[in-house]
């Protein structure tokens, strides 16, 4: 079960000739302020889960200030390079940084091995790349760990995506509860079928991705959020 207190670390990452289009403040809020309503969005990160797990998973970002790149865009975006090789590269710089300026990584939520959970990384831009190339978003880990503190606790896994010109919260969600629940996808990865649709956030979210749908129920009873899931025929013979 995923229950209690959880903290992820939101990266937020500029270029050089890519400044930054959205105030950290305004995604500080996205990730953690109740009854945030920006860009038409019906709530946050936070409130999003808190109401899905019925106030048992309380999960907020540690959001960190702005790292400008060593290199331009086009570096990073450029698909010739081997897919997802400068999307690891930009993430391990921003992490490295952050680390330099003595970023208090204390707060952040751990599993078993001391791998943080969640790591989020929003670049400043619109997406330019081609599926699956450059700094096309994504859900991955870094080559290997990457040691954050001296008790241990390191950056492995990640999604990325871009920051574009507003905040939405379908794809955000979607890609925490792989990271933070280890929720399955539940769409159709070879598209024979629709997976479970509409009906779940970890298959299509529904058609409005500021107002996703709900985790299906079975999700959520084995994240210990409800109560025995029962169907039509339980009971019968």
């Amino acid at each position: 079960g995923t229950v209690g207190t959880y903290r992820g670390l939101c990266l937020l990452v500029q270029f050089p000739d890519v400044p930054s289009t959205l105030p950290r403040q305004e995604v500080e809020n996205f990730c953690n302020l109740p009854g945030y309503r920006g860009f038409g969005n019906n709530g946050s990160v936070y409130d999003y889960y808190l109401e899905n797990s019925r106030g048992r998973f309380k999960y907020t970002n540690s959001v960190a200030a702005y790292y400008t790149a060593k290199h331009p865009r086009s570096y990073y975006t450029d698909e010739k390079v081997t897919d997802g090789k400068r999307a690891r590269e930009l993430i391990t710089e921003a992490l490295r940084d952050l680390k330099s300026k003595g970023f208090d990584f204390s707060d952040l939520s751990v599993d078993g091995e001391g791998f943080v959970y969640a790591v989020n990384v929003f670049y400043a831009g619109e997406r330019v790349n081609n599926w699956p190339k450059g700094l096309w978003p994504h859900s991955w880990s870094l080559e290997e760990p990457l040691e954050l503190a001296d008790d241990g606790r390191s950056a492995f896994d990640y999604q990325i995506t871009n920051l574009g010109s507003e905040l939405t919260l379908a794809t955000f969600c979607h890609e925490n509860g792989h990271m933070v629940c280890d929720f399955p996808d539940f769409y159709d990865y070879g598209y024979e079928s629709y997976g479970v649709g509409n009906y779940c956030l970890m298959a299509f979210s529904g058609s409005d991705p500021k107002n996703p749908v709900n985790i299906s129920a079975y999700m959520r009873y084995k994240a210990g959020w409800i109560g025995k899931v029962t169907t039509i025929t339980d009971g019968l013979d």
